[in-house]
């Protein structure tokens, strides 16, 4: 593939506070090969791009998606009456081509049906499919009746939880899911309520490290956290309930926080319009506020956060993690620290950050031009002028 360069009025390079006028991307074989600045005078050949008012990015990554999941007001109910899991994967791979058109390179899913994701994300790195880069989980594991079973694996005892880790991996997964608690979907089971044991995370944390797999635990107060923590997770996700000595131990062991606000957000936003059951709404109204205090603490205490959208949940649509970033800043991430959550933080907390998630010479070639200053109006993150994966365009 020949080389194209690609400038812009502003370059983010998605690993911190600074922004670089004029900026310049050029890539070459899938991978960038310079980043710098377009008044050394090498933007001349046909190849060159010019976006004008734009801000260059990487491309953002999401942590925490369900391309399984329609938005619908019960999604985890509605995918399991679908019989035909021809159908239901032809419908995600619709939505995957949403999440990359929105500016989505990179994603990591965390639970679907009969593991659908994984011959999916195989589908996307072949070609056949268009898409993000996807880190499937398959089927996540929960304990019997567990949170959101209908996209698990239910086991309970150690050796049941370490045998369905290893048929996920079996199937290709390259993350695993672990439920630690109750959430926002389950009829009875509270949030509050720990499920798989420590034990049972134990094991299936251990397995999965043996692969040298990232481990996500699902987990909403410090009682799951700290037992998910304990057997050594990799990722929270959720965490709405969040204390400060938790967050402190996060953020001397160096575990991410994958806060999923627009998630309870929306949910409780959309859910009279949807026709979501009262229980959901009523759990994600008391989510929205306390997860908002958490990701405010974390943000000052200095834990570690990735983004996640959560998307394919109640109300959730897919590719819409720009609204993830404004929510941060509404918890006091400047608009730069809220694009690196959504792009470096969030490829190293899923394992790729030696490959994805900045701009930085020799890695994917994944950009996302935005209209506008990004770092002057985290807005602008949603005004998406051109997306590029792996050194290939796609129209938005």
């Amino acid at each position: 593939m020949d080389a194209r360069t690609y400038v812009a009025r502003w370059l983010v390079d998605g690993l911190g506070e600074r922004v670089r006028e004029h900026g310049l991307v050029t890539v070459e074989r899938g991978r960038i090969v310079e980043v710098g600045s377009a008044r050394s005078g090498r933007v001349s050949s046909k190849h060159d791009v010019d976006l004008g008012e734009c801000t260059l990015l990487p491309g953002l990554v999401d942590a925490h998606v369900h391309l399984v999941w329609n938005a619908g007001p019960t999604p985890h109910e509605e995918v399991a009456l679908e019989p035909s899991p021809a159908r239901t994967v032809l419908r995600m791979a619709r939505r995957a081509r949403a999440m990359l058109r929105s500016g989505i390179t990179t994603a990591r899913d965390l639970g679907a049906t009969d593991s659908l994701s994984i011959p999916l994300a195989d589908a996307i790195d072949a070609g056949d499919v268009e898409g993000p880069t996807v880190l499937a989980a398959g089927r996540a594991v929960a304990m019997t009746g567990g949170h959101a079973w209908h996209i698990a694996s239910e086991a309970d005892g150690p050796d049941a939880v370490r045998r369905a880790v290893r048929e996920e991996i079996k199937r290709g997964a390259r993350a695993i899911k672990l439920m630690a608690s109750g959430g926002v979907y389950d009829r009875t089971a509270r949030i509050d309520q720990p499920q798989l044991t420590a034990d049972e995370l134990a094991a299936g944390v251990a397995e999965a490290h043996r692969a040298g797999l990232v481990v996500a635990a699902h987990a909403y107060t410090p009682t799951a956290i700290n037992l998910a923590l304990d057997a050594g997770a990799d990722t929270i996700e959720h965490g709405s309930y969040l204390d400060e000595p938790t967050a402190l131990r996060m953020r001397d062991a160096g575990r991410y926080l994958v806060p999923t606000m627009m998630a309870a957000h929306l949910i409780a936003r959309r859910a009279e319009r949807l026709g979501t059951p009262e229980y959901m709404r009523r759990k994600a109204e008391r989510v929205r506020d306390a997860v908002r205090a958490a990701v405010t603490a974390a943000l000052r205490i200095g834990t570690p956060i990735a983004g996640g959208s959560d998307s394919g949940g109640a109300g959730i649509d897919h590719g819409r993690l720009a609204h993830e970033a404004r929510l941060l800043t509404e918890c006091g991430a400047t608009p730069l620290q809220a694009v690196a959550i959504c792009t470096s933080h969030a490829a190293t907390a899923i394992g790729l950050g030696d490959s994805h998630g900045s701009l930085e010479e020799g890695k994917a070639a994944d950009l996302l031009a935005v209209r506008g200053d990004v770092s002057a109006d985290i807005g602008a993150l949603a005004d998406v002028v051109l997306v590029v994966k792996g050194g290939s365009p796609t129209d938005p």
